[in-house]
């Protein structure tokens, strides 16, 4: 399987490598196309000026050899020509160097190491001329002493301009898609916290970023516009049902007190008690809302959540002790939580009611506060029949009721109303199996 960068820094890597890549291959390309070149271009000198001292098939005596170098170097600039002629036995004729190693027949490379006053580097030509007679011709490839090196400067240091130039504005550009890839994540992140009134900031150029966050921020508007409707009607419906809801369960009690009403009190009070979980719903309703716009975040103040659950567990004591239950505390260590006390002391309650509820006699409760690596971890956990995982998205939803417990009284909305509460101090609550039971567990960030 191929990889392909999959994020702004993966492809800003890529990118750099790419272009590192290509830029030392072009470099190191350029300078040793232009040796090459160089090199070409010498030997090509170095071989005519020898012909011109020795063409090919030429036969003179050493007097003669002698005087065609001295009027080759009378007759031409040759300071950067070098001559030598030497015989059979390597004896200098003519010419106007020596040499410290022999050298072999053809073209070969001259430099420092050669000891040749002037020369930093060059090519040399060596030919037989018949009886043991050689001629060496040579040349220097550098315009001056150690030319090649003040060239590898400067095409490192052109080379090594272009790289910073490109990597700064690289990582200008990186900085600066990121900072705006970076807005919409968090406007994103306080929309999912509950702050849908939050928008991605526009700069106000027009360019393609102004553009796009626009056209999320249209999205948006449009999508708060849907959600508001919703929720108002949700909202008004609950309010008008809960006055006239009210009113009735007055008069249904006036009515249960008097004389008259006692052949029917049975059934009057069966009335207020429906009556009761009626209002108690659109309570819950109107409760769901107003965690879910946010508001209630502008009071948050720091919480001992340790101390808060070991004051909740006591409250709910009593009650478990009637079914003979047992309610254990694992408290790690001290907790502290940004947050809202009244909403977390209800979600405990109702979670923890939850638990002593739908368990049976005898059954065991297990809460548990620890500091993990995600943040605070709290858990409450119970030995009872639990929720099968396919019915556990159902009861997360407001009215979501299992079959189970469609014939006990509640009207599915304590687990909503205790994830609303979790999601407002902007953590995450899941169900897990507790084998046996049922493990609800709560995450908040530190």
């Amino acid at each position: 399987m191929r990889w392909r960068p999959q994020s702004l820094r993966g492809l800003t890597i890529a990118f750099l490598a790419l272009f590192l890549t290509v830029t030392m291959a072009a470099g190191l390309g350029t300078f040793f196309a232009t040796l090459s070149m160089v090199t070409a271009l010498v030997d090509e000198r170095v071989e005519a000026e020898s012909h011109a001292i020795a063409p090919v098939g030429a036969a003179f005596d050493q007097a003669e050899w002698q005087a065609r170098i001295a009027d080759m170097a009378r007759e031409r600039d040759t300071a950067d020509l070098g001559m030598l002629l030497t015989d059979a036995q390597g004896r200098r004729i003519a010419g106007n160097v020596r040499f410290t190693r022999p050298l072999p027949l053809g073209f070969s490379a001259l430099d420092r190491r050669d000891r040749i006053e002037g020369l930093s580097a060059g090519r040399v030509l060596v030919r037989d001329l018949g009886q043991g007679v050689r001629l060496a011709v040579f040349a220097e490839t550098e315009p001056i002493d150690d030319y090649f090196a003040m060239r590898r400067r400067i095409y490192i240091a052109g080379f090594g301009a272009i790289v910073v130039v490109v990597l700064a504005g690289l990582l200008l550009f990186r900085r600066l898609i990121g900072e705006r890839i970076e807005q919409m994540r968090l406007t994103a992140e306080s929309i999912i916290d509950g702050d849908i009134a939050r928008r991605v900031p526009l700069v106000g150029d027009g360019g393609e970023f102004d553009r796009q966050a626009g056209a999320l921020n249209r999205m948006l508007d449009r999508m708060g516009q849907l959600m508001a409707e919703v929720r108002n009607v949700s909202n008004d419906i609950s309010h008008e049902m809960r006055t006239p809801l009210a009113r009735l369960r007055g008069e249904l009690a006036l009515l249960e007190q008097r004389e008259v009403a006692e052949p029917v009190r049975d059934a009057l009070q069966l009335a207020i008690g429906q009556a009761d979980e009626l209002l108690a719903m659109f309570g819950a309703m109107l409760r769901i809302a107003e965690i879910e716009s946010g508001a209630r975040r502008a009071g948050f103040r720091p919480i001992a959540l340790d101390q808060l659950v070991e004051e909740m567990v006591e409250m709910v004591r009593p009650a478990a002790a009637e079914k003979d239950q047992r309610i254990a505390i694992i408290l790690n260590e001290p907790a502290q939580l940004e947050g809202d006390r009244q909403l977390l002391s209800q979600m405990l309650v109702n979670l923890l009611e939850n638990a002593v509820r739908h368990t049976p006699m005898g059954a065991d409760v297990r809460v548990s506060l620890e500091q993990a690596s995600s943040g605070i971890r709290l858990a409450i956990a119970d030995n009872g029949p639990g929720i099968a995982p396919d019915q556990r998205a159902l009861v997360m939803r407001r009215f979501g009721r299992t079959d189970a417990s469609r014939h006990s009284k509640g009207h599915g909305l304590g687990l909503p109303l205790a994830d609303a509460i979790v999601r407002l101090h902007r953590g995450a609550l899941t169900l897990e199996d507790a084998g046996p039971g049922l493990r609800i567990v709560m995450t908040f960030p530190t």
